[in-house]
């Protein structure tokens, strides 16, 4: 059986190579605060710090010290921490390999010998080489130095790989960028997010997307227009103050067919806007490619609120209720909970009497899963209704528009109990409210397909811990998740990035659902008295009342 992609794992490995080899991957961990939305125009401007050079005469742990801090000072490839280094240090020391996020305040320096001091830090995130982020929940790291003489001063003669950054400096120095790949039907685009410095950020993105990989969880459930033979000829991306990215290729994109070239273009295009790009220029030894971006379908959502209530079912308008065609079957399966297809032509349907009923135009509705104690169950881009017993996190089973029946192999193994599970609007990936070993926690996994059938979830990604029980869990946009959870009685909302950390926000007492807007900070929720929520800055304001169902939608009908 598959496990999923433990913390535990994470920290033991870069514990063990730490041990192992004082030039070993450095892990970056440490809790980050939520970054804005990654459409989200008002970014701060790229900033580059400078940080002291060593001062003559320095101790062994203020050179230790200053060389940390000089991990926020990404000039020059680091060159001011190098300057704690001796020559040969120099030489192998790659800040490259990842980036450990911690408390500052935990930070303690044990100075066992004169030329040997360890660096204890209170790890709580993992940015490794390919800009992945991982929490690891606090985990202990011990960071091994060793120091010798050169020209009279002392300096590192062995260091990790990698930097240490804490909290506060770790979003300054580091910012969230989305690699875009494609569904396996090439017709939505799918984020995948990666942290990297803001120094010349288009190079980190580009390079990453022609050179690397998708993150492991995604492996099989994505698709990339970019060729094996085809990488970066050039050491750096430029971007032009129009906004103009200049990505010189190699030869091998010669080769390629215009759609392909297309579908590249229009991966790197939505890669860098992260960047301030606007405009890719695709090249081969500085000769133009043509290249356009291709239509995709948006994952953007109706404005108004869906619900069911005494009206029947429908948006929530000023006028009252707006329905759908869906509208009268759905209200006559006793719906409790609800999800829409994006075509308004199906949906997923969770019935009074605890069953899971596909609900849709052509032929009413049916009971599709009769199991007990299911959760709330979805429907994807195919039409697929997923459903899942809380106590069988195991047992997914899809069915499908013309009556299929599958069951969907490699579903969250190890997980002891399911509470909320839902499938992205593009449907690549599936987020689960679990309980494992007690803990409750948010994973995800990308769904692989076989001619549109879901037939396996990939290796589970932990994102992170819950502080209670998740009780529902939508998709707020492509790049984050929303978490109704139960704190010792009190509800929370978890506000938790595809990729990132998460923050914990208050809700009104008994919410009980979430469903999206467009904007990941203007959720809505609905309470166990039937009042719906909308949060207004920091407040939630009531916007409606006598709500049976907080009803979701997997995006707009085209």
């Amino acid at each position: 059986m598959r496990s999923p992609t433990r913390i535990v794992a994470v920290v033991m490995a870069t514990a063990s190579a730490l041990v192992l080899s004082a030039c070993a991957g450095l892990p970056t961990t440490g809790p980050v605060n939520p970054g804005m939305a990654l459409d989200d125009d008002t970014r701060p401007p790229d900033i580059s710090f400078v940080a002291d050079p060593p001062q003559p005469g320095a101790t062994p742990r203020e050179i230790v010290e200053g060389f940390i801090r000089a991990g926020s000072g990404t000039r020059g490839e680091w060159a001011t921490a190098r300057e704690y280094l001796t020559t040969d240090a120099r030489e192998v020391w790659n800040p490259f390999a990842g980036v450990t996020v911690d408390d500052f305040a935990d930070r303690e320096y044990i100075e066992s010998a004169e030329d040997a001091i360890t660096l204890n830090v209170t790890a709580d995130a993992v940015v490794d080489e390919a800009g992945a982020y991982n929490d690891v929940n606090g985990a202990e790291l011990g960071l091994p130095f060793r120091l010798a003489q050169e020209d009279g001063q002392w300096r590192i003669s062995e260091a990790p790989d990698g930097i240490v950054l804490d909290d506060s400096w770790f979003d300054v120095v580091f910012r969230s960028y989305a690699l875009a790949y494609f569904d396996p039907t090439w017709n939505y685009l799918v984020p995948d997010v990666r942290w990297f410095t803001t120094t010349n950020p288009a190079t980190s993105v580009a390079s990453a997307l022609l050179e690397g990989a998708p993150s492991p969880w995604l492996a099989g459930a994505v698709a990339s227009a970019v060729p094996g033979d085809v990488t970066l000829a050039a050491r750096t991306v430029p971007v032009q103050d129009d906004g103009t990215a200049r990505v010189e290729l190699t030869a091998g994109a010669l080769d390629l067919d215009r759609t392909t070239l297309d579908r590249l273009q229009t991966q790197l295009v939505e890669s860098l806007a992260g960047a301030g790009v606007t405009t890719v220029q695709l090249t081969v030894d500085g000769q133009p490619l043509a290249a356009s971006v291709i239509p995709t379908i948006s994952t953007r959502v109706p404005p108004q609120a869906l619900v069911l209530n005494d009206e029947g079912f429908g948006y929530l308008t000023g006028d009252g209720l707006e329905p759908l065609a869906l509208s009268e079957a759905i209200v006559d399966a006793g719906a409790v909970a609800v999800q829409v297809a994006a075509d308004q032509d199906a949906a997923a349907v969770l019935r009074g009497t605890g069953a899971v009923a596909r609900v849709d135009t052509a032929n009413g509705w049916g009971d599709v899963d009769a199991r007990g104690d299911l959760v709330a169950p979805s429907i994807d881009t195919g039409g697929w209704v997923w459903s899942v017993p809380a106590a069988t996190p195991t047992a997914v089973r899809a069915f499908g528009p013309q009556g299929e029946a599958v069951d969907v192999a490699g579903a969250w193994p190890e997980a002891t109990r399911i509470t909320a599970m839902t499938v992205s609007r593009d449907g690549t990936r599936v987020a689960a409210a679990v309980v494992d070993g007690g803990q409750p926690a948010i994973w995800v996994a990308g769904i692989i397909r076989d001619g549109g059938v879901p037939v396996e979830l990939g290796v589970p990604h932990v994102l992170a811990t819950l502080p209670g029980v998740g009780a529902d869990v939508g998709w707020l946009d492509a790049t984050h998740l929303g978490i109704v959870v139960d704190v010792a009685g009190d509800a929370r909302i978890v506000e938790q990035t595809v990729g990132g950390a998460g923050a914990v926000i208050s809700a009104p007492a008994g919410t009980t659902a979430i469903a999206p807007t467009n904007q990941v900070s203007d959720v809505r929720l609905l309470d166990d008295q039937g009042t719906l929520y909308v949060r207004r800055g920091t407040n939630w304001g009531t916007s409606a009342t006598g709500i049976r169902v907080l009803g979701t939608v997997q995006g707009t009908a085209r």
